[in-house]
């Protein structure tokens, strides 16, 4: 249970620290401020904190599989920190005359965190399950 609650509380600090320290998207002549992170980041959190707890469901049931979820935790762990660093460390790409500055690395590095911990939710799961059982 302490590797669920861990993996879940990564990503939530994770959701929190992008939301806040990642760099807003600049638009117009005026300048105006938009935080793309802190509009988009919770779902991902969100669809992440399932794909995570649906994993860690199938490999519950069996003290063989212990290495597996400690595994996965410290998979999402590692994967949420990358994506933080990222969203926050990333330069703007800036287009326009005006010139407007889109964070690409507050955008994509959540939606890239989902999708990994998506997968190492699906192949721990694989791994998990015996050739016996299909």
């Amino acid at each position: 249970m302490a590797w669920t609650v861990a993996g879940i509380g990564g990503i939530w600090v994770a959701v929190g620290l992008i939301s806040l320290l990642a760099p807003d998207m600049v638009t117009g002549s005026e300048q105006q401020h938009m935080p793309v992170a802190a509009f988009s980041t919770w779902l991902w959190g969100l669809i992440s904190t399932g794909t995570f707890l649906w994993g860690m469901d199938r490999l519950r049931g069996s003290g063989e599989r212990q290495p597996l979820w400690i595994g996965l935790a410290v998979a999402v762990l590692v994967l949420w920190l990358v994506a933080t660093v990222l969203a926050t460390a990333l330069p703007r790409v800036e287009t326009g005359s005006d010139p407007t500055r889109i964070p690409i690395g507050a955008v994509v590095a959540p939606i890239a965190a989902t999708v990994l911990t998506t997968l190492a939710g699906m192949v721990a799961g694989v791994i998990a399950r015996s050739p016996d059982q299909r």
